[in-house]
């Protein structure tokens, strides 16, 4: 008899832990590698494949990317428009 496969179950948030790393060492590369190198290029299509997956598990295509930081308020502005 064979045995069932338990594929179609996986724990999303350590993925995207992993995914993270991973695009964190495809970042690293390309800090690293000469600009328009084979290693920048493929640096960028693993990068690109992250986020697609990423994307797909969280609908979001840019997970992983930085947020921009909000404007400083100055003395006397209201936060609200």
């Amino acid at each position: 008899m064979s045995q069932r496969t338990k594929r179609g179950f996986f724990k999303k948030e350590e993925a995207l832990e992993k995914l993270w790393a991973g695009r964190r060492g495809a970042t690293q590369v390309q800090t690293d590698a000469r600009i328009n190198s084979s290693e920048y290029r493929a640096a960028g299509r693993v990068m690109e494949a992250i986020d697609d997956l990423a994307e797909a598990l969280t609908g979001d295509p840019r997970y992983f990317h930085l947020n921009p930081a909000p404007a400083p308020i100055s003395e006397g502005q209201s936060k609200c428009p």
